[in-house]
């Protein structure tokens, strides 16, 4: 097996699955709604398109990720056209939201809860669809918070929050378990699945949290050290939930009106939702021994991740604070510097 679809490939996990595939020696073909340079162009729900495009692969992962409607409408779509096609291995990317509210710890056999919302509920849909495949060797992974260099939703978010001091030491509200898994480690579990025998008929679904991820007030305290933004404050309950409820909607809408007009949302600081209040305070902890096990999955060590999102964090900090200095010609041929 050496062609591979990855569909939602150019996002965080996707691209990074990508350049993972093509150093095992596959050959990844990534694609996605809008394409781009070496990227095919490919709406998940063209069950034409698809089909053609599964016609040249002998795998292909989902890492498909939007709306409720997006997600759940093209596994239907991607499960009529497996069942048509030749491609007989999938892996689908899931997530920890399908175990909804519960906690405790939980493997993979624990009851699926769509209590969360149209997020747990789209993945829960798509999964069921994905069972069903008649001689299709199917993995499903259910990752975590999925972090690493480049993370935007669980590095340089919570970066900018630590740096106002929006984020600190939550107390009861901060103990939750993070489940925090490296996007390294994530690809690298997709790899392997796809490297192991074929296993028609048996769904296999697995995990992923790293095994040393610490709870969320541990990882807050832990990245605003390595960034350098302290003191570290503690942060009463009373001012996340004006955060959350209060300043949290104006700050959502005002930043989807910016994209809408084509400006940059990051003009406006990220909200912080009622659903991360929740989450951070949730005592669910994902046992992902299983993949350990089976896929003999090394795990990155959460010290070793914690400084790599620092340290991208800190370039990229620097990068946009460096002021612009244009080409030497442009500047030669404008000495007044009016643009």
């Amino acid at each position: 097996m050496n062609r591979v679809l990855v569909l939602g490939g150019t996002g965080y996990i996707g691209a990074r699955l990508v350049a993972r595939l093509a150093a095992a020696g596959m050959q990844p073909l990534a694609a996605s709604s809008r394409g781009g340079p070496g990227v095919l162009r490919l709406d998940t729900r063209d069950e034409t398109a698809l089909s053609q495009a599964l016609g040249q692969c002998d795998a292909v992962v989902n890492c498909v990720a939007g709306s409720g409607p997006a997600i759940a409408l093209g596994a239907q779509v991607l499960a009529r056209a497996l069942a048509a096609s030749e491609c007989r291995r999938l892996v689908h990317f899931s997530t920890m939201s399908v175990y909804g509210a519960q906690e405790g710890l939980l493997d993979e056999q624990a009851t699926l809860n769509a209590g969360l919302g149209w997020y747990g509920r789209a993945k829960i849909d798509a999964e069921a669809q994905f069972a069903r495949l008649p001689e299709a060797s199917v993995t499903v992974l259910r990752p975590g918070c999925v972090f690493g260099p480049g993370s935007e939703l669980w590095v340089g978010r919570i970066a900018r929050w630590l740096e106002a001091g929006r984020l600190g030491d939550l107390g009861p509200g901060g103990d939750g378990w993070s489940n925090l898994v490296h996007v390294d480690d994530v690809c690298q579990a997709a790899v392997l699945a796809l490297q192991a025998p074929p296993h028609p008929d048996q769904l296999r679904t697995y995990n992923l949290a790293a095994p040393d991820s610490p709870r969320w007030n541990d990882y807050f305290a832990d990245l605003a050290l390595a960034i350098g933004a302290t003191p570290l404050r503690r942060v009463r309950s009373r001012q996340l939930q004006l955060d959350a409820f209060v300043a949290g909607p104006p700050l959502h809408i005002g930043r989807k009106l910016l994209a809408r007009v084509r400006r940059d949302a990051q003009l406006l600081p990220p909200p912080i939702t009622p659903g991360l209040l929740g989450l951070w305070q949730r005592h669910l902890r994902l046992d992902a021994r299983a993949a350990t096990r089976e896929l003999a999955l090394p795990w990155t060590p959460y010290a070793k991740a914690v400084q790599q999102c620092a340290r991208w964090w800190i370039d990229r900090t620097q990068e946009q604070a460096r002021p612009w200095n244009p080409p030497a010609q442009a500047r030669a041929a404008r000495p007044d510097g009016n643009a």
